[in-house]
C-alpha cells in the first residue's frame, strides 16, 4: 500500500490494539458510527459485524476500493470519499458515535469542528499523546490551554489509554493515546454567548503570560473582575472553563 505522508497516515497493524480499542468503545446493535480516517479498514473491520451501520470518511481516494471490499455485505453503511474539515455532520439526523485514528497533522482543527455539531453521543479517538495530555490538562499547568478550555466546555473528557508507535505502520515518531469524549448539555444561553466565550478563550491564551485584565481589557475592566470575584491578575493558564464560562456569561448580560 502506497503511504501519503501529507495525509499523516499511520495504519494501525497490531490485533491486540485493536482488540482492546473494541473493548473500550463497547459497540453494539444500535449503534451508528462514524469512523474519520479508517485507513485501510484495520479497525473497521473488527467492529462493523457488532454496529447497525457505519460511515467512513477517508480522504484517500487509493484506499477506497479497499473499504468498499469491507462494507459489501453491510447496508446502510458507506463510504464518504471527503476531506473530514469540509464534510457537512448536519446531514446525518439521528444521534450517532464517532471513532477515529485522527492524523496528527490536523487533530487539533478537527476536535474544534466536532465540538460545533450536535448529535454526538460519544467519541473514542486515537491522538498524538501530547495532543490528549493537554486536552485532559488542568489549570495551573504548562499543557492547559486553549485546546483544554475548548475540549472541557463541550466534552466530559477521559484519558483511557497509551499506545505504542510500534503497533502503526509506518512507525510515528511520537506516542498516541486512546481518548473518551462524552458531550455535555449545552451550557451556554444562545449563539452571542456561544461566540463570546470561542472569542474570550483565544484573546486569552493568544497573550497566555499577560494578566486577563491586560489580555481581556476589550471585554471586561477591573470592577467587572470584582463583581464575579474573579482575579484581574491572573494569567488565562490560571483559570478554570468554568471561570471563562462565568466571563463569558457576564459579558452577555452586560
Amino acid at each position: 500500500m502506497r503511504l501519503k505522508k501529507k495525509l499523516g497516515q499511520h495504519f494501525l497493524v497490531d490485533q491486540n490494539i485493536i482488540n482492546k480499542l473494541v473493548k473500550n468503545i463497547s459497540p453494539n446493535k444500535k449503534d451508528t458510527i462514524i469512523e474519520i480516517g479508517p485507513g485501510d479498514g484495520a479497525l473497521t473491520k473488527s467492529i462493523i459485524s457488532n454496529i447497525k451501520n457505519i460511515y467512513l470518511i477517508e480522504k484517500d481516494t487509493d484506499l477506497i476500493n479497499e473499504l468498499k471490499s469491507i462494507l459489501i455485505n453491510y447496508k446502510g453503511s458507506k463510504i464518504i470519499n471527503e476531506d473530514v474539515l469540509k464534510y457537512d455532520f448536519s446531514v446525518i439526523k439521528n444521534p450517532f458515535r464517532v471513532i477515529g485514528n485522527l492524523p496528527y497533522n490536523i487533530s487539533t482543527e478537527i476536535m474544534f469542528k466536532m465540538c460545533k455539531i450536535n448529535n454526538i453521543i460519544d467519541m473514542h479517538f486515537m491522538l498524538q499523546k501530547e495532543v490528549v495530555d493537554r486536552i485532559v490538562s488542568k489549570p495551573d499547568t504548562k499543557i492547559y490551554g486553549r485546546l483544554s478550555v475548548m475540549a472541557q466546555a463541550y466534552f466530559i473528557t477521559k484519558k483511557l489509554f497509551d499506545i505504542s508507535e510500534n503497533v502503526f505502520i509506518p512507525k510515528p515518531k511520537v506516542k498516541s493515546s486512546f481518548i473518551k469524549l462524552l458531550p455535555r448539555k449545552s451550557i451556554f444561553n444562545n449563539d452571542v454567548h456561544e461566540k463570546v466565550f470561542y472569542n474570550i478563550v483565544k484573546s486569552s491564551f493568544e497573550g497566555r503570560r499577560k494578566m486577563i485584565r491586560r489580555s481581556l481589557n476589550k471585554y471586561l475592566n477591573d470592577n467587572d473582575y470584582h463583581k464575579i470575584n474573579i482575579n484581574p491578575k491572573l494569567r488565562a493558564e490560571n483559570l478554570s472553563v468554568n471561570d471563562y464560562l462565568l466571563m463569558s456569561a457576564y459579558v452577555c448580560k452586560v
